[in-house]
């Protein structure tokens, strides 16, 4: 079996579970699955590997940061008709945090901090962490995907 067909095989049957199982990892957030399909993807987009790994998990984290932090700002300090400023500068920040190499993915921080935003989570924290369990489990199961890609193409 070439290596695309056991990729897509892998792929298949992980996410199937992943539909099925992964919304119990975060009850009640319906935003679990979507993003850890997301993170998956950031995954194979940052190379791949080991270091697609390190980069789509930190760089997803980051975003989820960035985007509570931004929000617990808006609402501590009543800034709700500044929002759309915080949020330029999030942008600005996630952009320069790639000068450092584990965040260097842009992508990632832009993917983990829109799917934060879309969670609805907010200023609670349990939520939040939520979204970056679900994005690290996310990019987790694409390494899985990957490396039991290779094993079934190796066999074949």
């Amino acid at each position: 079996m070439d290596m695309l067909m056991a990729l897509a095989l892998s792929i298949g049957v992980l996410i199937a579970l992943w539909v099925k199982f992964g919304g119990m990892l975060a009850p009640g957030l319906a935003i679990a699955v979507p993003a850890g399909i997301i993170a998956w993807a950031c995954f194979f987009a940052a190379g791949g590997k080991t270091q697609g790994l390190q980069k789509a998990i930190a760089a997803n984290v980051s975003g989820v940061i960035w985007v509570l932090l931004c929000n617990l700002l808006i609402a501590g300090l009543g800034l709700q008709n500044l929002a759309w400023v915080l949020i330029g500068v999030v942008a600005f920040l996630i952009v320069m945090q790639s000068k450092v190499a584990a965040l260097s993915f842009i992508p990632g921080g832009f993917a983990g901090a829109a799917v934060t935003a879309a969670s609805g989570a907010g200023t609670d924290i349990k939520a939040n962490l939520m979204v970056a369990v679900a994005l690290i489990a996310g990019a987790v199961l694409g390494y899985i995907s990957e490396m039991g890609a290779g094993m079934i193409a190796k066999k074949a």
